[in-house]
């Protein structure tokens, strides 16, 4: 009974350091429709796409809260878009909670 304690005890606290926390990042990528240009989700929304230049390797980051959607996004696309924000995967996407986003130059 003491061992199942313990076992239940240490998965307990190993859960623990597999959650998922919020990274501040700063980004510059692709601005565009998630819905429109890419068909990753099911409503406009907001993706800022972002292309490793050593893997070449693209991610989607999806924001969490839609800005200025018709400014830089949902129109074609718009490159040189710089956002601040936090990441965190969620069921397997990138979320982008944005704190600043301009456009580079």
């Amino acid at each position: 009974m003491k061992k199942l304690l313990i076992l239940a005890a240490a998965f307990g606290l190993s859960c623990g350091l597999y959650a998922a926390e919020a990274k501040e990042v700063k980004l510059t990528g692709t601005a565009m429709c998630g819905k429109c240009e890419l068909g990753v989700t099911d409503a406009c929304t907001n993706v800022l796409q972002v292309t490793n230049k050593k893997t070449e390797k693209t991610r989607n980051y999806i924001f969490t809260a839609n800005m200025e959607h018709g400014k830089l996004f949902c129109k074609g696309t718009t490159e040189g878009v710089r956002v601040t924000g936090t990441v965190e995967r969620v069921d397997g996407k990138l979320m982008l909670t944005p704190a600043t986003v301009t456009k580079k130059g």
